[in-house]
């Protein structure tokens, strides 16, 4: 039953005046089918157990709402929020006000408080629509983590009556954090979980993190998915299935040291290389693996398996301990993804892999980019190799500024100007379509700060993974492209930056002393290399001065 009590809201999020602000406890029996709810910011809405919000109903979520979830227990009915077919949802934040649906303990105030490791707290955001799906040859399917005892679990529609352009609402400037409780053994809730949601449905910036299970799975459906981070996980980053044929545009995932899975795992149908298969269409992804020293498994960035169709380009591949990818390659089967790759129904174009393992050219052996298939009928990969080669793919730095996963504001995903992401060659982007913006560079992020569409709103940004670009913007009066890679540093640092002002640049340590002067004088942006191999390992400063300003960069060396 609903309850209503009030605390004072400074305390739960921070706001500098007291303020009253009620908390408002939602179970299961407090939505019914057909009705219209809003959910307004002067609220904290905390669920317990599964809430559905059945056929007809609507729930209109106001911009700076936070959503909590208790825990519950650890199997059986974690809390969660539903929405079924028929159902929308309105959520439109912005990036001053995201909507963040988070885990009841989850203080909102000190960064320290929850981190990457804190996950499994809740269970996480189901959307089921009325678009087409199947999955061991049904075309109505019980959504994965819901009891399939339950018929508000249910997404798809009889076949022939499937509405690919249903619409389930909005969801824009929206964090998930904490999520991935399991609901039955063995069986998780993804951060976000797609069942056959149609692309009358609108998906843009989300945020994933800390979920134990997948950051945000399709299953089915026509649903397009446009600037989407997801962070680390304990499973796979994104994962598509059971025919999904949406489109994708600016995808971000980063994982764990310790335990990760793919990043992306992507199948054609349930069971494997059942027809149709999923057919997506990609662009513009950024994935950064556990690195090549993790103990994490971290086995294979992009796992395209089960006879899935697509096309991916213009992405980035870093930081990975196993592989960068596999095109499932299953003995004497000529439906699987590598049967599509050779059909032309599977094209990978134009895309970057970089620091995986001890990668340093396109093949299977120990040192390339590719895991093949066991008892596979292409036991060398050789189609693929020459797949990957043809269409433009590379092995070749994309000089990512920044990659770090601790909380220290040295995350840093954007890729340098001068760096693969920008000198290699582009797919082109569909011709007349909409969805998709056209860019110069591959990747989730262009080189600028005030592109870095994370800033501000993001689980990065608040929890102190994400660099403050807003410093960079105000020094770019003074520097303009400012540019420090890779951070953090082994042996060398690479810096670039504009200026017709001699510029003062130093190493300064956290004891306040000057370990190295750099430059003296103008600059026009031609990276310069400079050796680190000399100090210590552990955090800096790099000083940048005019004499008129000061601007200083953290810098980590390893």
């Amino acid at each position: 039953m609903k309850k209503i009590y009030t605390i004072a809201a400074s305390l739960l999020l921070g706001i500098a005046t007291v303020q009253s602000q009620n908390i408002i406890d939602i179970v299961d029996a407090d939505l019914a089918a057909g009705q219209t709810y809003n959910w307004t910011k002067n609220n904290v809405y905390v669920l317990d157990g599964v809430v559905y919000l059945e056929d007809g109903g609507l729930l209109n979520i106001e911009a700076g709402t936070v959503i909590k979830f208790t825990p519950r227990a650890e199997v059986g009915n974690p809390s969660a929020l539903v929405i079924c077919r028929g159902a929308k949802i309105n959520a439109n934040g912005n990036a001053q006000e995201p909507i963040i649906f988070t885990a009841e303990i989850d203080d909102m105030l000190d960064p320290s408080d929850l981190g990457p490791t804190d996950n499994a707290l809740w269970g996480g955001i189901v959307l089921l629509g009325k678009a087409y799906t199947i999955k061991n040859g049904s075309t109505e399917v019980n959504i994965e983590g819901i009891p399939t005892t339950e018929p508000r679990g249910i997404y798809g529609m009889p076949a022939g009556t499937n509405i690919d352009n249903d619409n389930s609402g909005v969801l824009r400037y929206i964090s998930i954090r904490h999520g991935g409780r399991l609901i039955a053994t063995g069986s998780e809730l993804n951060g976000l979980s797609l069942g056959a949601v149609g692309n009358g449905t609108t998906l843009e910036y989300i945020d994933i993190y800390a979920n134990s299970d997948d950051g945000i799975e399709f299953f089915g459906g026509t649903v397009n998915l446009k600037y989407a981070s997801v962070a680390f996980t304990e499973d796979d980053c994104y994962d598509w299935d059971e025919s999904w044929s949406g489109k994708g545009q600016f995808w971000f995932s980063i994982q764990r040291e310790d335990i990760a899975d793919c990043g992306w795992e992507c199948d054609g149908g349930t069971p494997d290389d059942a027809t149709p298969a999923s057919n997506p269409t990609v662009f513009n992804g950024t994935h950064i693996g556990s690195g090549p020293a993790a103990g994490a498994s971290n086995p294979v960035a992009w796992l395209l398996r089960a006879g899935t169709k697509g096309y991916v380009a213009n992405s980035i591949v870093t930081e990975m301990k196993g592989k960068g990818i596999e095109v499932q390659d299953k003995q004497s089967n000529t439906s699987d993804a590598y049967a599509q790759l050779l059909a032309g129904s599977l094209i990978i174009k134009n895309n970057l892999f970089y620091n995986i393992g001890s990668t340093t050219v396109i093949d299977g052996t120990s040192n390339g980019i590719i895991r093949i298939t066991a008892n596979a009928d292409d036991a060398t990969a050789a189609a693929l190799i020459s797949h990957l080669t043809t269409n433009q793919n590379q092995i070749s730095n994309p000089a990512i500024y920044g990659i770090s996963r601790n909380q220290d504001g040295l995350l840093d995903p954007r890729p340098s100007g001068t760096g693969a992401a920008y000198a290699t060659s582009l797919d082109t982007y569909p011709a007349g379509d909409p969805f998709f913006t056209t860019v110069n560079y591959k990747g989730a992020f262009s080189t600028s700060s005030t592109e870095l569409w994370l800033s501000g709103w993001s689980s990065l940004a608040k929890n102190g993974h994400l660099v403050n670009v807003t410093g960079i913007n105000e020094y770019n009066n003074v520097l303009n492209a400012l540019m420090l890679y890779p951070n953090p540093a082994q042996g060398n640092v690479n810096l670039a930056y504009e200026s017709t002002k001699n510029v003062l640049v130093q190493i300064i340590n956290t004891q306040g002393q000057v370990v190295k002067t750099l430059n003296n004088k103008p600059s026009t942006g031609t990276p310069q290399t400079v050796n680190v191999a000399d100090l210590s390992k552990g955090l800096y400063f790099i000083s940048f001065s005019d004499g008129a300003q000061q601007f200083s960069k953290k810098l980590i060396i390893e």
